[in-house]
């Protein structure tokens, strides 16, 4: 297959690839297979049959109203929520999400980001009204409903129920 790339891609990649000590070729396709999901594991109907799950899962958790969620053509997601700042759970709320879909281990990474998201204050107002969350997936493709069974099995369970949410400081 030949592709002809735009002439600042090329450079870029083929720095990439001088700097990596593989041919041009060898680092394209170790770019693409980074990031290209097995044939078994394209499935079109798989995100939009899971991202309600997950959107319904989310909704249990305290403090967390969910704004919006879609997919895009090539199968990726994201979900928009809100995380009410005077709810006392709030920041646990956050650190666990922040531990689960972006951290939760070394080797083994959810292919998930969650992180804030805001217009400009200086234009707006606060954080009590202002401040939102996003999750998105890193790779097309990645099931919602498995995202939503692995929060389910990390978060505090039953997640709704408040006293299952453990308090490791006294401001929480």
């Amino acid at each position: 297959m030949d592709l002809d790339l735009p002439a600042k891609l090329k450079k870029a990649l083929e720095r990439e690839a001088n700097d990596a000590r593989r041919t041009l070729h060898a680092h394209v396709v170790r770019k693409l297979e980074q990031i290209t999901p097995s044939v078994e594991a394209i499935k079109p109907m798989v995100v939009s049959k899971g991202l309600p799950t997950l959107v319904q899962f989310l909704t249990r958790v305290p403090a967390v109203r969910v704004i919006s969620s879609d997919s895009t053509p090539d199968a990726y997601w994201w979900i928009k929520l809100t995380i009410d700042i005077e709810h006392p759970l709030a920041w646990c709320v956050v650190q666990e999400l922040g531990f689960v879909l972006n951290y939760i281990s070394l080797n083994d990474k959810l292919p998930t980001v969650f992180f804030p998201v805001s217009p400009p204050p200086y234009l707006n107002g606060g954080p009590r009204d202002f401040l939102a969350w996003a999750i998105e997936s890193k790779f097309n493709y990645i099931d919602p409903t498995w995202i939503a069974s692995v929060l389910e099995e990390r978060l505090p369970n039953p997640v709704e129920e408040l006293s299952a949410w453990r308090h490791n400081d006294d401001d929480a």
